[in-house]
């Protein structure tokens, strides 16, 4: 009797057909053989993963074998214990998949592996240039034949990639004419989302820690991010610098002695990937850098094409191969133009800087609250904020140009990786400028120097590259909204509200542009609404003072000085010494909060 045959019906009703022999490829996996919905030959499972449905397996005899065959069989799932030697070459990784086929792990069915393939794809066009985590043609090849069916942490990786590319399906970063975006879209990333998070926590018991399950936690933190789910984020970030912990990942020398080049690179990216991204996420929610960098042991990237490294040899001829780029030594001195990676490693420099810039700024924040160890360490307040904002902007004007130019994506891999990096370096070299003027203190005319250039460099990026960075773009303008917000703290003359209402609105601008990231009501249009507040206030507090337009004795000697009531909001004249009157003003406190809940951009 064939497969395809059905059972034989009685009454009007008919029987559902069932298989009642599994075809090779679910027997291959353990997995239960179904047919297939709708007309057509073969399985289910075959045509979710494009397989061959066939039968070429010869079946087994039922009944009770001879007593040879069932000893053979029974050897086969109870092996002999092996000897200690053999015992200390099987990669643990591997240990909870090599049981007998009736404990072995099957994977959930999430999605069909085209959408999977899908997603997959998109993830090295839009996020692997910030995010490279993986050899792309080492995994690819894992995907496309299904490997994370029969291995729960690749299983674990490919969820948490589908969830972080869903999610910036779902918020625009996809322009790529080339994809369906309603296919893409078939299932919720969060769908994605809990079966990564289901199966890292199932398996965390039995099964030893890998890159893979270290790439699942590092992405779902990155994905958490997208969604907004801080807290989800910091539990992802605290278990990966855990497990780095543990094995001591964070020192090349504790690296298996055994791994081929492919891994290697894979672990050099991965840790700096997330150094960056701890560094980060210090300066946007004010939290502790876990990994230093001083303290790390962990060489660069080598700066070459994917496609150009296997585990035999790296076969290209670079100025970068010459050694490994070590993190003790000094900051990259060049930066190559023939790989995108030279740029992407000249970003982690800039991290770096930002460190020890954030450690610098909360240092002068917690002045007087802590024990100073000025007696035991020296003074090492010979390096100041300028000047260290002059080296950083000497090292940007010394790059390549293709790393400080983002012409409009091309959808061609190669070309559009070094607008991305070009994009990435923009938006983190202000972010380090930007802490190093809150480090050293500025004034306001300073902060709104700053805050002009910053949003002027964002308005200058094809927009496509600001939609493909996504969320953690807008934390980057938080933190210009916050000096903002700090100016207003302060009396403000007309000439200073002036500048920053320029600022406000061309801030207003480019956040219309990236409306689609953010599903809430449109915070462009809250920005603007609140500059027409504040200037109704204006208006107002003019009105109220006209009496003011009278020159006192004060005025005229020069002396003249403003009260704000920083409740209440106060406006008066000020006399200046060449004997002209300026208004200052102070938001009232009420306007003053609305407007720091809307500059906060990266929480809607």
């Amino acid at each position: 009797m064939s497969s395809t045959d059905t059972a034989a019906t009685s009454g009007p009703r008919p029987k559902q057909r069932r298989i009642t022999r599994a075809c090779d490829y679910c027997h291959r996996r353990s997995i239960r053989c179904q047919p297939a919905a709708g007309s057509g030959d073969g399985c289910q499972n075959c045509r979710d993963f494009m397989q061959p449905c066939t039968y070429r397996r010869r079946p087994r005899r039922r009944g009770v074998a001879p007593r040879q065959v069932r000893q053979d069989e029974q050897l086969r799932v109870h092996p002999p214990p092996a000897e200690p030697s053999a015992l200390l070459q099987h990669n643990p990784s591997e240990s909870s998949v090599a049981v007998s086929p009736r404990q072995s792990w099957r994977a959930p069915y999430v999605a069909s592996q085209a959408a999977i393939m899908d997603l997959v794809e998109v993830y090295f066009e839009i996020v692997y240039p910030i995010f490279p985590l993986f050899h792309q043609p080492s995994f690819i090849r894992r995907i496309s034949r299904a490997e994370y069916t029969s291995s729960k942490s690749i299983f674990a990786t490919t969820m948490a990639v589908c969830a972080l590319v869903r999610s910036r399906v779902r918020d625009g970063s996809v322009t790529n004419p080339h994809w369906d975006l309603q296919s893409l879209q078939e299932v919720p990333p969060d769908v994605f989302y809990r079966a990564a998070e289901a199966q890292l926590e199932h398996g965390s018991a039995q099964q030893a820690p890998n890159l893979d399950i270290l790439r699942a936690h590092a992405i779902l933190a990155i994905t958490s991010i997208q969604d907004g789910r801080v807290r989800d984020m910091q539990q992802h970030m605290g278990t990966y610098h855990t497990l780095v912990a543990i094995d001591g990942l964070h020192d090349e020398s504790n690296w298996p002695r055994d791994i081929g080049i492919v891994e290697r690179e894979e672990r050099r990216r991965l840790f700096w990937s997330i150094y960056t991204l701890d560094v980060y996420t210090a300066v946007v929610w004010g939290g502790v850098v876990r990994s230093r960098e001083q303290l790390s042991n962990v060489a660069y990237p080598i700066e070459v094409d994917d496609e150009l490294i296997d585990d035999a040899s790296i076969s290209a001829s670079s100025p970068s191969l010459s050694s490994d780029i070590s993190p003790s030594q000094n900051l990259q001195p060049s930066v190559h133009s023939d790989c995108w990676l030279s740029g992407w490693n000249f970003i982690t420099d800039l991290y770096r800087v930002l460190e020890h810039a954030l450690v610098r700024f909360r240092r002068h924040r917690n002045r007087g609250r802590k024990r100073s160890l000025h007696d035991i360490f020296g003074d090492q307040s010979s390096v100041t904020e300028a000047s260290v904002r002059d080296s950083v902007m000497e090292m940007y004007m010394n790059l390549p140009q293709c790393f400080k130019e983002t012409p409009p994506l091309a959808y061609n891999v190669r070309k559009d990786r070094f607008g991305f990096q070009a994009a990435n370096i923009t938006a983190s070299l202000q972010l380090v400028r930007i802490v190093l003027f809150t480090a050293g203190g500025a004034s306001i005319e300073e902060r709104c120097q700053i805050a002009s250039e910053v949003v002027h460099s964002f308005l200058l990026i094809p927009v496509a590259y600001l939609l493909a960075i996504s969320a953690p773009l807008l934390h980057h303008l938080g933190s210009i909204g916050a000096i903002l917000g700090s100016v207003f703290e302060e009396p403000l003359s007309e000439a200073d509200y002036t500048r920053v209402r320029s600022i406000m609105l061309s801030m207003a601008q480019l956040l219309e542009n990236l409306e689609v990231i953010n599903q809430s009501e449109s915070a462009s249009q809250k920005l603007r609404t609140q500059i027409s507040r504040i200037d109704e206030y204006m208006d107002s507090q003019r009105r109220d003072n006209l009496f003011m337009g009278t020159e006192t004795d004060a005025e005229a000697t020069g002396t003249w000085s403003a009260v704000a009531d920083n409740t209440n909001g106060s406006i008066a004249l000020h006399h200046n010494a060449e004997g002209s009157r300026d208004w200052l003003f102070q938001v009232p406190q009420d306007l003053l909060d609305e407007l720091s809940r809307h500059l906060e951009f990266g929480q809607s």
